[in-house]
């Protein structure tokens, strides 16, 4: 049972370090929009987090 642990752990680093790169380079492409651009995303985001919040985790 330990090795099926590691090995999952495994697995999740190598997405987590996936997730991160594409997060960093989305703030490289972020930071050199112009700032009614940055706001307007802001809060489109914003709306979606709080659309996405209102459905339940299915297990």
């Amino acid at each position: 049972m330990d090795n099926l642990v590691a090995k999952n752990q495994k697995e999740v680093e190598k997405y987590r370090q996936i997730i991160f790169k594409s997060k960093e380079e989305c703030r490289r492409i972020f930071v050199k929009e112009p700032f009614e651009k940055k706001i307007k995303t802001a809060f489109e985001l914003y709306r979606r987090a709080e659309y996405l919040k209102k459905f339940k985790p299915q297990r």
